[in-house]
């Protein structure tokens, strides 16, 4: 019975958190923050208020990520403490591509690797017109991959793998595909484990080269 307080839960795997339930016992926070962290130790506050109500508080629209979200709660509604039934959480999965070192077989004029995962739907990488291609991204760690997201330009692989590797030289094969169709494809349900992610052109579906407007890999740590 006591401020300030806190409830916190870890994820598991950095998310885009978008809104955050808080199901009251009788003994509420009349002030609290939601916060979210990637490592559990910096902070960032997605949601702050000094006149909560108690109840079932959903707050949505909530914008910010992280593998930690945490409910700080700094006055207290009542002369007890803080108590929730539920601690809800929502979002999607952060896309662990984003921004990290890529390389890729061959460049064609001014399309570098890099431009496929950096968020942008409008740049691109785009290799020389020949088989076979690949291009590449350096996670950072070791993930379990459940998902990779091919969003192809024009010029898309029509037999193609998307491989995992711990050391980016000895790799595995967790999607093969010799009727891939280019738009977005959304391959789900993969599993395999990589610091290294590739996607591995074996068969061009147009007299042009392989280009990608974004590479997204989803996974869960180790």
């Amino acid at each position: 019975f006591s401020d300030p307080q806190w409830l916190q839960v870890d994820l598991g795997a950095i998310y885009n958190i978008n809104e955050v339930i808080l199901n009251w016992e009788a003994a509420y926070g009349k002030s609290f923050q939601i916060q979210a962290s990637n490592d559990g130790v910096t902070w960032t506050s997605l949601y702050s208020t000094t006149t909560g109500t108690g109840g079932i508080q959903d707050l949505s629209g909530l914008n910010g990520s992280g593998r930690y979200v945490r409910m700080l709660g700094t006055q207290r509604g009542t002369i007890y403490g803080y108590s929730l039934y539920e601690f809800q959480v929502f979002g999607t999965p952060r896309n662990l591509a984003l921004g990290k070192p890529a390389t890729a077989s061959s460049t064609d004029s001014t399309f570098p690797a890099n431009l496929s995962v950096d968020g942008n739907i409008y740049t691109r990488w785009s290799s020389v017109f020949s088989d076979p291609q690949w291009l590449q991204v350096d996670l950072g760690a070791i993930y379990n991959i459940n998902e990779v997201i091919l969003n192809w330009e024009a010029a898309y692989g029509k037999s193609f793998q998307i491989q995992v590797s711990n050391n980016g030289s000895t790799w595995t094969s967790i999607y093969s595909t010799t009727t891939g169709t280019g738009g977005n494809q959304d391959l789900t349900g993969l599993s395999g484990s990589g610091r290294y992610v590739r996607m591995l052109g074996t068969q061009r579906g147009t007299i042009y080269g392989y280009s990608l407007y974004e590479f997204q890999v989803f996974g869960t740590p180790m």
